[in-house]
Parts: C-alpha cells; structure tokens; sequence
C-alpha cells in the first residue's frame, strides 16, 4: 500500500505554545508511517485573545456588569451577547475556518479534526468543504467521552467517525485499519451516525510508554517566547473537586504519573528538539506525585541549563505535598518562576462544600510562603457557588485584603454548572429550575451580599491592575 497522506487540524488554538497531544499525536501518526501535514491557527496567522492583561478602571466597571445580580441586567447581557457573538467569535470562527480551508493539501487522503466543543461551527464549515472533495473525516477531542457532544459532532454530514479516548496505545493501527476498510469499533471510543451510544469507559495506564512529543510542525518563529508544554501525569491525585470538569474529559479520568527518570529524559529530549529552556507543565496538579516534583527541582537545572517553569498546584492538607517553605524556595533556585492555584473561595464552609480538602490557614500559609520564595502567584477563583452568602463573600475579601502582595493575578469568574460533574447531580429540582447559562441565579440575596460582592471585584482588580514581575513576563496571558 502506498503511503497515505494526512492532514492534522488542531483548532485549539493556545498561541503562547503548542498543543501537547497534538505533539503527541503526530509522533504516532509519523511513527505509523504516513506522511503527515499538520495545521494550527497560529501557523496560519490567527491569534487567540489575551487569557490575562493588566486591567483598568474600565475593567472593573465591566466587572460589575458581568457579576450583577440584576434580572434586568442579565437580560440585557442576554440580549448583547448576541451582537458580539457576530461581531467578534463568528468572524474570527470564520476567518479559522477559511485559513484551515485554504492550507488543505489537494492529494490528503484523511483529515483528523482535534476540537473542543466550542468550534463546531468551525467544524461544520470545514467538514462541508471537506464532504464536496469526497476526503473522509474524523473528529476527536478531549469532550467526547460526553456522548450529548460525540451526537452533536457526529451528526455533522461529511463527518466518519468521532474519537473520543486516550489514543496512545492504538492510533497508528486505528489509522491502518481506517485506509484497509477495517472493522473500528473494536478500538475503544469510536462512534459513528449509526453507533453513538456506549459510553467509553478505556482508560490509558502505560504511561511510560509515552514517546516524546514530536513539536517540529509547530511555528516556533510566531511564538512569544519558545515555551514547551509538558505533562508529566494525567488526571489529578485529589480528583474529589465537586464542580470540576478536568477529571470527567477523556485524559482527566484516574490519576497516572510517569516516573521522575522518563520525565527528566523527556525534558531533556524536548529542550534539545525545540532549543529552548522555558517549560508550562501543563498538569491538572504538578504536586500530585511529590517524588516527581522533587525530582524536577532537583534534577531539572542538572539537565537544562537556567530553566524557566509554571506549573498549577493543589493546596491540600497532606503532610507531604511538596508546598512547604523550603520546598518552595527550592522550587525558586530550579526555575520556578509562576504558580497557579484554585483558591475559590476563603470559606471554610465553601471549601468544605467543595470538597477541597484544605482550610484557609493553610491557604494563607501557602500564600505568603509563595510570596516569601520570590515566586510569581495567580489564583482562580469564583463568586456565585450555591448557597453562597454574604458572610461567606465577607470571609473571602477579608482573605484577600490580609494577603493582596501575595498575588499577582487572580482570575474571577461566575460560578457554573457543567454536565458531569458530581454538583450537577446533587441539585435539587428547584436549584436545577434555577439554574440560567449554567449559573445558579442567586436573586434573593440582600444588600451586604451586593456590597461584599462589590468589594472582592475592587479587590482584584487592584491586584490585576499590577504589572508581572520581570521574572514570570515568559508567561505574561499563558495562564
């Protein structure tokens, strides 16, 4: 059989870096020994929006807008949600989708569609493109373990097959029995118009069997600053979070961590490939395996020289999770330049909820030991958790007033609800009838919740509106 050519289309479009299982991917597609060409929005000019920017005034002002409890201002947001949606996501989605179009090569034999749910019309558009030159296609992503999404896309006329599954152990011979007129439903998370309703229960837990990521299709000259994404493990040793959507997807599922020798050969390996020594560990909670994040602090500066690295944590409560001052200091000397975490909220009560499994002493500890290693700080939090109230908000602004130098950037949003997750299914009737765009509508909160609620967006945005210190400008919007 002659060598077939495929087509890679990588719609997530991260512009400060590659997409790690897109790295991945093409490593088993070339490994299969098929010619491959792979397209991603940034190799054709298309840049995706800052993730983070220092804020103004204007920015807070917006802010009240987007959290406000009003049924009015809600149905206006409603209603201008949909001019912007034309004006700014459609015509970037279509300017996406006709750049993919026009990078196609004539003689591919099959194109792979790597998407998040959010590109379907990108999708659609390309697929029609695709159906009219009689070139087969397959979809695949991290969502499509959700079979409400794998209906959605594979319902797409032109579309053969969604994939929704760890790939690692069989898509080369997927592929080879794809072009052979084999039988794929043998391959676990392979669905059809026809077969659509199994859930895909195949987990990957070879993890050393892992190749390095090939990265050479990627257009390193466009990059802001020449940043590997590496992920040591897959899935997260807490995985207990109640509203967390990153342990339901496809990857997300168990936690399984590679050995510290395989993770130091990688980075070595990698560091060679791309020239660089910037690295965004991308998984769910480095700290999650605490042997291979001591190995990385020890080890990484032995095996590239001045390394530059961000990574997220989780702060829990284990005597052992590698997030104790020295350790942090440590972390600092090896290159740890910026770290993220989910704070949330600074109620005990919340957390509690939530399952978290932390107090908020040991948040405040973690904070300021952080701030004492020299190391840049970002948080994500959330205001609108359900039955949250104005004490419970009252706790979090008191947390972030006491420890505001901690932080460099706080990422707030309004809380949703997503299909999945544990606190979907512990609603009541009424919370679900309540429920509006996946967010609990808390209309019968009084004025200390409004003003408590008012304070923590001031709050952060004073923290936002500060400028990254010089050492973590490498990943200045990465996260």
């Amino acid at each position: 059989m002659d060598s077939k050519n495929i087509t890679l289309i990588d719609l997530n479009n991260f512009s400060y870096y590659p997409t790690i299982s897109m790295g991945l991917v093409a490593r088993y597609i070339r490994d299969a020994g098929f010619n491959l060409k792979v397209i991603s929005p940034l190799s054709n000019g298309i840049k995706s929006r800052k993730r983070e920017k220092v804020e103004t005034k204007m920015d807070y002002y917006r802010s009240r807008i987007v959290f406000s409890q009003s049924t009015a201002v809600r149905s206006m947001i409603q209603q201008a949600e949909k001019l912007p949606y034309i004006k700014e996501r459609f015509l970037k989605k279509r300017k996406l989708a006709t750049s993919v179009i026009a990078a196609i090569p004539e003689d591919t034999d099959l194109v792979l569609i790597s998407t998040y749910t959010e590109n379907y019309t990108i999708c659609k558009r390309v697929v029609a493109h695709l159906k009219q030159l009689n070139i087969p296609v397959i979809i695949g992503g991290p969502a499509f373990n959700d079979l409400n999404h794998v209906k959605q896309f594979v319902d797409i006329p032109g579309v053969d097959y969604v994939v929704g599954s760890e790939i690692d152990a069989y898509l080369g011979l997927l592929l080879q029995d794809f072009f052979a007129g084999n039988d794929l439903f043998k391959y676990p998370g392979v669905y059809t118009q026809e077969e659509h309703s199994k859930v895909n229960e195949y987990i990957f837990k070879k993890m050393e069997e892992l190749p390095v990521p090939d990265y050479s299709d990627f257009p390193w000259d466009k990059y802001p600053n020449r940043i590997i994404p590496y992920m040591t493990a897959r899935g997260c040793s807490w995985g207990k979070c109640n509203f967390c959507t990153d342990v339901v997807l496809v990857n997300g599922r168990t936690y399984r961590s590679q050995s510290k020798e395989k993770v130091l050969a990688d980075l070595q390996a990698l560091s060679d490939q791309v020239g660089t020594n910037i690295f965004a560990f991308t998984d769910l909670k480095l700290n999650s395996n605490v042997e291979v994040w001591n190995a990385l602090i020890d080890g990484l500066p032995k095996i590239v020289e001045n390394p530059i690295w961000f990574c997220a944590v989780h702060v829990d409560n284990r005597k052992r999770n590698g997030l104790d001052r020295e350790t942090l200091k440590r972390a600092k000397k090896a290159g740890l330049t910026r770290i993220s975490f989910g704070l949330e909220t600074a109620s005990q009560r919340l957390l509690d909820d939530m399952q978290k499994g932390t107090t908020v002493a040991r948040l405040d500890q973690f904070v300021n030991d952080v701030k004492d290693a020299g190391i840049s700080l970002r948080a994500t939090m959330f205001i609108g958790y359900r039955d949250e109230t104005a004490e419970d908000l009252q706790e979090t602004f008191a947390f972030l007033t006491k420890n505001q130098d901690c932080f460099e950037r706080i990422k707030l949003c309004r809380f949703q609800i997503y299909d999945m997750t544990p606190i979907k299914a512990e609603l009541s009737e009424e919370e679900r009838a309540n429920l509006h765009a996946r967010q609990i509508n808390h209309q019968y909160l009084n004025n200390d919740y409004l003003k408590a609620k008012k304070d923590i967006l001031k709050i952060v945005n004073s923290i936002n509106s500060k400028r990254l210190n010089e050492d973590a400008r490498a990943f200045d919007g990465v996260m």
